[in-house]
């Protein structure tokens, strides 16, 4: 079985994304509240913010599907 690695960077995106803007409006709803969560939570966003961008590019890169073990976590 290949593993092709564009799929798996679009749904990245896309998940990413989506929590995103998840987080962005648990911040909103909680404004008020200055708590060391909410402070992960926007730092969060700020690394979203700067990975998406370098995925999307990577995504235009020369990638091919490479083989994918049975197992994840084994090294066969």
């Amino acid at each position: 079985m290949l593993l092709d690695p564009k799929p798996l960077i679009d749904r990245s995106i896309a998940d990413l994304t989506q929590l995103s803007s998840l987080l962005s409006a648990e911040i909103r709803r909680e404004a008020l509240l200055q708590t060391p969560e909410l402070r992960a939570c926007e730092e969060a966003i700020a690394t979203i913010g700067d990975l998406i961008p370098r995925l999307q590019v990577a995504r235009k890169a020369s990638l091919v599907p490479v083989p994918q073990s049975r197992c994840p976590s084994c090294e066969e």
